[in-house]
């Protein structure tokens, strides 16, 4: 009975690598631990933790055990953004700055940068001007909600924005995710801060060890990395908690998410279709939720560390921490057992998603596209008498102000001020998206 329960295991796992394999490579460090700025490939790093991409397309990354935030520039260049290498809670410019163990990191609209500082207990913030100041915590472990710096944190974990910039934080000692608003008053965003499994609103729900949370900007929802529960949870905008992939019992297992296990999971993302990515510390994998509530491998063999390129189930992770989604569609990930950033190149499958999307929507032409400075969207089958609604995204899932014209089912589309790339729209008409899919600016 035991060998024909592993083999089945063993055909799921190759089952879903198969179907959702992808390249994965080594973007930049030199796998040796240590501090060096530079190439791509000569940069060295020790403890990356979780990554964030600013304005700019800069990718910043917690270098938790050099005590220092890394940039890495579009031009592939590797320097230090804040952060002495001293461990310690110093304020001031940011190259003078301390740090403890930076875990967490999210960027807001205004490209002001925040940092989890794990081991001070606070959130620091650095500023357009690169000045550093303690934005929330009063440097004392405990759990006090509270204003400013008046508030108490357990040690904190990762971080994210939603679109209100309110802040929330995975604090996992305390098993609550906790939520600064702009004013900087700090509160309980869900769980009762006792460990355990239960689905429900605010501190009505209970988490165990909640040690990531990111936010899908088109949705408007949050996904828990519950590493106690080995579980997925899901959040809404009001705290409402439900139970969106895993058992609660830890392990590895593909396909229906209800039956789906993880391995204690930490960093996470979502793209601009709604699916999730999670970064499979223990079990050495990148896995995939899709829409439909399936679980799949997208890269990695399951619960075994190694470091080696290749394709989806060829390629071996020592330790992938964080994932997160880059503004070329592809997956980056923190790779903390092997000192190095990974990519994990899944563009092709989310545009063909998005493809099979539009042959299902209501007779939607789009000419041209790709586009230099217009194209022209003709909606020939909707039936509504309410007027459309068009909204564009960018390829992390925030909305962009794209200039348009709606006239009867007809959608100008002008380029503007937009970047060159990938972008996603939406049409939306008496609160029914009657189409979706993806405008390429040349």
């Amino acid at each position: 009975m035991k060998l024909k329960i592993l083999s089945g295991f063993a055909a799921c796992v190759f089952t879903s690598i198969s179907l959702q394999a992808q390249t994965v490579s080594t973007f930049a460090g030199s796998g040796e631990a240590g501090f060096q700025n530079g190439n791509l490939s000569t940069a060295q790093f020790s403890g990356l933790e979780q990554m964030a991409y600013d304005k700019n397309g800069n990718l910043l990354v917690c270098d938790a055990l050099n005590n220092r935030i890394r940039k890495i520039d579009p031009a592939g260049n590797v320097t230090t953004f804040a952060g002495s290498g001293t461990a310690g809670l110093v304020n001031g410019n940011k190259a003078l700055a301390q740090f403890n163990n930076p875990l967490g990191i999210a960027i807001d609209d205004n490209n002001n940068v925040y940092i989890g500082d794990n081991m001070n207990f606070v959130i620091r913030k650095i500023d357009n001007s690169g000045n550093v100041t303690t934005y929330a915590g009063s440097g004392k472990q405990g759990y006090t909600d509270s204003g400013g710096t008046a508030a108490a944190f357990g040690y904190i974990d990762y971080m994210c924005f939603d679109n209100a910039m309110n802040l929330y934080l995975a604090d996992p000692d305390n098993s609550v995710i906790r939520k600064i608003d702009p004013q900087q008053q700090v509160s309980t965003f869900a769980g009762n801060g006792k460990p355990g499994m239960i689905d429900g609103i605010g501190q009505s729900a209970q988490l165990s060890f909640p040690i990531a949370i990111t936010y899908d900007k088109i949705n408007d929802v949050f996904f828990i990395s519950d590493q106690g529960n080995s579980a997925v949870r899901k959040a809404l905008p009001d705290g409402t908690i439900s139970t969106y992939a895993g058992m609660g019992r830890a392990g590895y297992w593909n396909g229906p998410a209800v039956a789906a296990r993880f391995d204690y999971p930490k960093g996470l993302t979502t793209d601009a279709l709604g699916n999730v990515y999670v970064a499979g510390r223990f079990d050495y994998t990148i896995r995939k939720i899709d829409t439909q509530g399936d679980v799949s491998t997208v890269a990695g063999v399951p619960f075994t560390p190694g470091n080696k390129d290749g394709i989806g189930g060829n390629a071996v992770f020592g330790k992938p921490i964080d994932v997160i989604l880059s503004p070329d569609g592809n997956l980056m990930v923190s790779d903390w057992g092997n000192k190095v950033l990974r990519k994990v190149e899944i563009t092709a499958p989310i545009a063909a998603s998005i493809k099979n999307r539009n042959l299902n929507t209501n007779g939607i032409e789009i000419s041209p596209n790709p586009f230099s400075t217009s194209t022209l969207i003709k909606v020939s089958e909707n039936k509504g008498t309410e007027p459309i609604i068009f909204s564009m995204f960018d390829i992390s899932g925030k909305e962009v102000k794209a200039k348009n014209t709606v006239t009867g089912n007809q959608i100008l589309v002008e380029k503007g001020n937009l970047s060159s790339g990938i972008y996603f729209y939406s049409l939306l008409q008496g609160f029914a998206v009657i189409g979706n899919g993806k405008l390429v600016i040349e």
